[in-house]
């Protein structure tokens, strides 16, 4: 087998990347079920034009499978359950394992008390957050997530990275029972990191405020980049340190402190998070829910447009992009593939396009 040329994008629908995504995780050390659930997260994102957050993360999941930094047959444990809390420790397992049974707990404690809190901790990548939110509001109800990892982003005013990029989304039922959630998510950073990594990858240059370079400089080169800047200055850096307080210290797993008092290559990837669910049924009927949130829709849509501008609702534009993709497949970028088809090279499994 050889693998694609580099220079060469392919496209795949979702149902056979899916699968495909699964069958590279298991090969990697992860469980059937596991698999099954992280596949599905990251070909979520990749439908919505998240390519940061879909299968290019694959050979990161593989080589912390490898090196026993995420626990591929991990199952989460309930550490603490009460009516409107839950704490689950995600026993190093993947993000989205954990996260599946914190938004599971959250979810039905909500129907019990209105509103439930759920704290994850010991995970790894998180991932998407809004499909974790999407989840919930297709429940019924308004979902919230945080999330808070390593240091990867400078603190306001510091010239090294200090704080997570602690990403953030809100999600709730959109302007009728048919229609598509509304799901804002969004990082604390300039920029995710993940749209950093593909800017390296296909050595496309960054934009002003992303980033700066091992000299606390402002750099527009992907590969000189080193730490992300906050978003806002101080009112990014606020945010991601209050995601540490939420997700991290709450459940007595610190992450910043412990991180910033060793070597960078000393530092092990672990991630904690944050979930909320509130029972819209319990406040209000939903459906004047949904009558609220079409007038509410309505009133920001008719607004003026500034200039050639579309207005559009949060995660509007990734559920036009879910519906194309649906019918015409995921577009992975040609690194995505070289890299892709390398790993499944050393697995020995096929991939789902042409080989050259």
């Amino acid at each position: 087998m050889t693998t694609t040329a580099a220079s060469a994008p392919v496209r795949v629908p979702a149902d056979v990347l899916r699968p495909w995504a699964a069958r590279m995780l298991q090969a990697g050390g992860m469980s059937a079920d596991n698999a099954a659930q992280v596949a599905d997260a990251l070909v979520w994102a990749d439908l919505r034009g998240t390519g940061s957050h879909g299968v290019s993360r694959l050979p990161l999941y593989l080589q912390w499978l490898a090196s026993g930094e995420m626990a591929g047959h991990a199952e989460p444990k309930t550490i603490t359950r009460l009516p409107a809390l839950v704490v689950i420790d995600g026993q190093g397992g993947a993000g989205a394992v954990g996260m599946h049974s914190v938004v599971d707990a959250v979810v039905d404690g909500a129907k019990k008390a209105g509103a439930c809190v759920g704290l994850l901790k010991a995970t790894t990548h998180t991932g998407a957050l809004g499909y974790f939110t999407s989840h919930i509001a297709r429940q019924g109800m308004v979902g919230l997530a945080m999330a808070a990892s390593g240091p990867l982003m400078a603190y306001h005013g510091a010239a090294e990275s200090g704080l997570s990029t602690a990403p953030l989304s809100i999600a709730a039922p959109g302007v009728s029972a048919d229609a598509a959630p509304i799901v804002f998510d969004m990082a604390s950073s300039a920029v995710a990191m993940g749209k950093l990594m593909q800017a390296r990858a296909a050595g496309k240059p960054l934009e002003a405020g992303w980033a700066i370079d091992e000299h606390g400089e402002p750099t527009l080169d992907a590969a000189k980049a080193k730490v992300l800047l906050p978003l806002g200055g101080p009112k990014g850096s606020g945010l991601a340190l209050m995601a540490e307080v939420v997700c991290s210290l709450l459940t007595a797993n610190p992450i910043l402190s412990t991180s910033l008092a060793v070597p960078p290559n000393e530092r092990k990837h672990l991630q904690n998070a944050f979930v909320l669910a509130i029972d819209i049924a319990q406040v209000t009927s939903l459906e004047q829910f949904h009558q609220d949130m079409a007038a509410l829709v309505a009133a920001i849509k008719n607004l003026p447009a500034a200039g050639q501008a579309r207005i559009l609702m949060p995660g509007e534009r990734g559920e036009g992009e879910r519906l194309l993709r649906v019918e015409e497949g995921i577009t992975l970028a040609a690194p995505v593939v070289h890299a892709l088809s390398k790993l499944a090279l050393e697995f020995g499994l096929d991939v789902p396009w042409p080989l050259v």
